[in-house]
């Protein structure tokens, strides 16, 4: 007679998942030994013995939260297992932790059944366990310096799932790293597609949570300034296209209204808004129009803003007058250019 294997409990599998990714990282030291000088075979046995583990319950955790094409999600089981994976912080930590010494497809089933954990709408304890731990912040955060591309966007999509819990993405934009993370290795990514997938992550933080990015911002703002700068005058394309369409956005949610009114009222801003009038890429070109028209139309403008205007005016016509004109059948651009146009036509010269 054929007996059917008893599922195991998702309370051990989670317990089992945790013992191996443990064992597994334990090898990292040995393994890096290892193709060195080619030795420690116990290390690497080990190793494979483990990641046979892991794939293995990671499947199981996957058929259990996620499902296949021939069963659907068991819900009870997946309560059982979120419980569990909630109450060992170490499970989640292991997930993160052993991703690089992992294969690709045992990697994109670990990201899985993060993101289902993180994303559940019974309980939002996981995202607790990732908001407490340094560790677990800490090895997100450094996701895109990771020069495998696969890795980094596999470490990104698990930080941004978790970064639209408000609790992770406090304990993101409070990170020691956050700065270094976000801003100066944004700056120097190389990949197309690790850049977009980093702006995605910076748009979850800055514009997923209003008040909380709001304040953030205002507290931090010259630093905050300095490093946005930065990207807008990245000599990557990416990098200068996301940040300054982010950046566009940004400033016109309503929370940001202060924020909008100081940065369209410093010079150096502006400054660095017209060289981008002036790019050679056609989009950046216009994604600064968007932004240059919000300094324009300040009822409130400071004096040195207007002197610039006034200063530039001729110039900044003119090639208002021919910018884009193939937009024109776009009515709300036209209209838009038009009275940026009129505006500047109307400023009075004002005497220091």
């Amino acid at each position: 007679m054929w007996f059917l294997r008893r599922p195991a409990p998702p309370e051990e599998l989670v317990s089992g998942l945790v013992s191996a990714t443990l064992e597994l990282t334990s090898t990292r030291y040995a393994r890096f030994q290892t193709r060195l000088a080619g030795v420690d075979k116990t290390s690497l046995e080990i190793a494979n013995r483990s990641t046979t583990v892991v794939a293995t319950h990671l499947q199981e955790l996957g058929l259990i939260l996620i499902g296949d094409a021939e069963s659907d999600p068991d819900e009870s089981r997946g309560a059982l297992v979120a419980a569990a994976a909630a109450t060992q912080p170490d499970f989640a930590a292991g997930l993160v932790s052993c991703l690089d010494l992992l294969p690709l497809e045992q990697r994109k089933s670990a990201a899985h059944v993060f993101a289902n954990l993180v994303n559940r709408t019974d309980t939002t304890e996981f995202a607790t366990v990732i908001a407490k731990s340094p560790i677990i912040i800490s090895s997100l955060t450094n996701a895109y310096k990771d020069e495998t591309a696969d890795l980094a966007l596999i470490r990104g999509m698990m930080l941004r799932e978790a970064a639209r819990h408000e609790i992770v993405a406090k304990s993101l934009l409070e990170a020691p790293n956050f700065w270094l993370f976000f801003f100066t290795d944004l700056v120097q990514l190389k990949s197309f597609e690790v850049t977009a997938d980093a702006f995605e992550l910076l748009k979850v933080l800055l514009m997923g949570h209003g008040v909380l990015a709001a304040r953030f911002i205002q507290n931090n703002y010259a630093a905050f300034v300095c490093h946005f700068n930065l990207l807008l005058q990245s000599n990557n394309y990416v990098t200068c296209r996301e940040s300054i369409r982010l950046l566009g956005e940004l400033l016109l949610l309503r929370e940001n209204f202060s924020i909008m009114m100081s940065y369209i009222s410093d010079r150096e801003n502006l400054k660095i808004l017209m060289n981008l009038l002036r790019c050679k890429r056609k989009r950046i070109q216009i994604e600064a129009f968007h932004l240059f028209k919000v300094f324009v139309a300040n009822p409130r403008k400071p004096v040195d803003i207007t002197l610039i205007l006034v200063k530039n005016r001729d110039k900044l016509v003119t090639y208002l007058r021919n910018f884009h004109n193939d937009k024109d059948a776009d009515a709300q651009f036209a209209e838009e250019k038009a009275l940026v146009v009129e505006t500047l036509l109307s400023l009075d010269a004002i005497e220091r």
